[in-house]
This record gives structure tokens, sequence and C-alpha cells, in this order.
């Protein structure tokens, strides 16, 4: 079950980015640090490309289909979470025209506005995502341990390994 250590992987890595990013809005925000104009890009490409291009879909493809033909004890969870990962694609097209702005700012002054308005938008981003991950990790993962056998791990731990994580290994 190597999938499961890589799903649980690539959690704490997106909550990482999503911590640091948070923290560096929360400072920005309160003036005692300027924007890093290119840390802030580096944090939001990853929001962008790892949880869309390569989690989520191995997740939705692999680990909730395989779990769907061996048991209905979570069919409401997994209705929920596949939900929810379209609303997350949403929700990080919405912080990307923020990012934007940000980074269009002409002057200190909107500088900071486009900050102070990113900066709670990133917080209620997080507790999605964290609420989310729980979700996964809490319920569908045991599931998965109780109700899958071992060509259906095989097959899931393939698709894992496949895509690791771009910026943590």
């Amino acid at each position: 079950m190597t999938a499961i250590a890589i799903i649980q992987d690539e959690h704490r890595a997106s909550t990482s980015v999503i911590e640091g990013l948070r923290h560096m809005l929360v400072e920005v925000a309160a003036g005692r640090i300027p924007v890093d104009h290119a840390l802030l890009g580096a944090m939001f490409h990853y929001i962008e490309t790892f949880p869309e291009k390569l989690h989520h879909p191995k997740e939705d493809q692999y680990l909730f289909k395989r779990l769907r033909e061996r048991t209905d004890e979570v069919s409401a969870e997994l209705d929920e979470l596949e939900r929810q990962h379209v609303r997350d694609h949403q929700l990080v097209a919405e912080l990307a025209a923020m990012v934007q702005t940000l980074a269009s700012s002409k002057d200190a002054p909107a500088e900071l506005a486009a900050t102070r308005a990113l900066e709670p938008a990133v917080q209620a981003y997080a507790s999605f995502l964290w609420e989310h991950m729980g979700r996964e990790e809490g319920v569908i993962l045991p599931a998965a341990q109780r109700h899958l056998n071992d060509a259906d791990w095989a097959e899931i731990d393939a698709a894992f390994r496949k895509n690791r994580d771009p910026q943590f290994g």
C-alpha cells in the first residue's frame, strides 16, 4: 500500500506550501515584509499544478474508482470528495485572478490592497483543503485498507509512484 504513504506525503507537501503562502501573506498584509513576487509565483504555480494535474486525477481514476467497485459503504463520501475536487479547481482559478491582480499592482497601496484581499481568500482555501484531506485520510484511506485487494493496490501503487510530486521528490 505504497499509495497511502504517497497520498499522505502529497497532502503534507500541499499543506506546507499553503501554510507558507498563508504565513507570507499575513506578514505582507501586516506590513512586516515586502511581497516576494518570485516566491509567491513559485508557491502558486505549485498549487495550480500539482494537486490539479497529478494528485486529484490519480485519486479519482484509481483509488476512488476501485473503492466504488468494491463497496458502497463510502459512496456518499466519495461523491462529496469528487465535488470538492471540482470546487478546488474553481477556488484555485479565483485565487489565480487575485494573484494576478497582486502581481500587476502598480504601486505600494495597490499591492497592499491586493495582498489584504488575497490573504483571507488563501486562508479560506487552506481551511477547505484541510477539511478535504481530513476526509480522505480519516474515511477513504481506512475504507480502502478494508475493502481493496492486492491487485487493486498494485494498480493504485503503480499510478501514484508514476507521478511523484515534482517539488518534493
